[in-house]
């Protein structure tokens, strides 16, 4: 077993191009995600672990669920321990006992900032070649509002131009997303916001600096400005989201800085998925994806989530987990249904939706306007909530809504289907 662990760490190592989940792993990470072959249950996982001669952090499993398990456990290795070997290339899964049979991968936790790349102030915003050549995201946690769009939130209407843009009250008068299940997995939400009051039915925190699995409150204000745009209370003032009286939980996976491992990440989008969420919004985004992230992502699809990510703003290719075919990734587009210069694109892109200065809600009250294919993913989740509202997940699952959202969207002028996908939803070719 531990010969097992060393060659499978030294092909990490030696060989970083081992296909796009394969993240680059340094020597001496010490913190390491096991992820397990289907319903392997604890007493298994116990006993691999055990003589792989690691810490347990946690377990991040679904016992229990016959049909469609995930399993994976957060591990440290003792200080001092040497792992990393020169050792032949062969595959690690067809040597060793039953234990090792059980084990999917090992691989690195990785933290990483996860909205800089898919969110940042948006104003000034500089034109389109300063974006590519220059731009540069706020450092994490320090998201200031665009003081023009803040100082016109009294005279300005509360249906703001990017839920106007994908005709969300052209659904109102049949759906709003009533009691519609929304998990924002992001940095949390501040519960006490006038937009949010009484929209936020519960919650998780995957991060361990909260010490507490209901601390789920924002304290870097995004998952507060997503919230807004999914279901902000329409009541005349403030921001209306698309889908006014869906229930939001806010699954909190980042910190104040808005930085997570990806255990934490995967954490939960598993807590979404088994307690019953319609609909994830991750508004978040990495370079690299990972075994133990794309098993998450398959075990919500196959408990009925349907999951929208943020292509990311790269300008290159789609972020993770927006790239798995599972997940529905969004691109952003400006007020003339221009593509957003900085916005990722690729074959996984699956629709396009507002993104450049967006205002929404601010942790703390207030709003604020930021840009980003973090701020156009919500977009999209919100006319998911509409569409689940209309049962068309009974349709074959998120597979039906995904249909149906394909047929109330149009595609964008002048724009390529790797930057639009099928291009801008209009929600009310989404009521019946």
């Amino acid at each position: 077993m531990k010969l097992l662990l060393r060659l499978i760490v030294a092909l990490f190592v030696a060989a970083p191009a081992l296909g796009n989940s394969t993240p680059v792993i340094e020597a001496g990470n010490r913190r390491w995600i096991v992820t397990f072959k289907p319903k392997v249950k604890r007493a298994g996982r116990e006993k691999a672990l055990a003589s792989l001669g690691v810490k347990v952090v946690k377990h991040v499993a679904t016992d229990g669920d016959t049909d469609n398990e995930f399993s994976a456990a957060v591990v440290d290795l003792p200080v001092g321990k040497t792992l990393i070997k020169p050792l032949p290339v062969f595959d690690a899964l067809t040597v060793g006992d039953t234990s090792e049979d059980d084990i999917v991968s090992i691989e690195a936790d990785q933290r990483l900032n996860w909205i800089e790349q898919v969110s940042f102030q948006s104003s000034p915003l500089p034109g389109i070649g300063g974006v590519m050549e220059g731009l540069k995201f706020p450092k994490a946690g320090q998201f200031v509002e665009n003081p023009i769009s803040v100082s016109l939130a009294a005279s300005r209407p509360e249906i703001t131009w990017g839920v106007n843009r994908v005709h969300a009250p052209a659904a109102w008068d049949t759906t709003e997303g009533k009691d519609v299940r929304v998990a924002i997995i992001d940095t949390g939400i501040d519960l006490t916001h006038p937009d949010l009051i009484g929209q936020v039915d519960g919650g998780y925190s995957a991060i361990k600096k909260t010490e507490n699995p209901e601390d789920y409150t924002d304290d870097n204000g995004h998952g507060t400005h997503v919230s807004g745009t999914v279901a902000g209370i329409r009541d005349g003032k403030g921001v209306v989201g698309v889908a006014p009286i869906a229930r939001l939980y806010a699954v909190k996976v980042l910190d104040a800085d808005g930085s997570g491992n990806i255990s934490d990440v995967v954490d939960g989008i598993v807590w979404a998925a088994k307690n019953d969420m319609q609909v994830a919004n991750l508004s978040l985004g990495a370079p690299v994806g990972s075994d133990a992230l794309r098993g998450a992502v398959r075990y919500a699809k196959g408990r009925n989530v349907v999951i929208v990510a943020a292509a990311g703003n790269s300008g290159g290719s789609v972020s993770f987990p927006g790239a798995y075919p599972e997940v529905i990734a969004v691109s952003a587009s400006d007020s003339k249904d221009q593509l957003a210069s900085f916005s990722s694109r690729g074959p996984e892109v699956k629709f396009i939706a507002p993104g450049v200065d967006v205002i929404s809600s601010k942790m703390g009250g207030g709003f604020a306007s930021f840009s980003g294919t973090s701020m156009a993913c919500p977009h999209v989740a919100g006319l998911v909530a509409l569409a689940v509202s209309q049962g068309y997940v009974g349709l074959s699952g998120p597979d039906g809504v995904l249909a149906q959202l394909k047929r109330a969207a149009k595609p964008l002028a002048g724009l390529k289907p790797e930057e639009q996908g099928f291009g801008m939803i209009d929600a009310g070719k989404l009521v019946h």
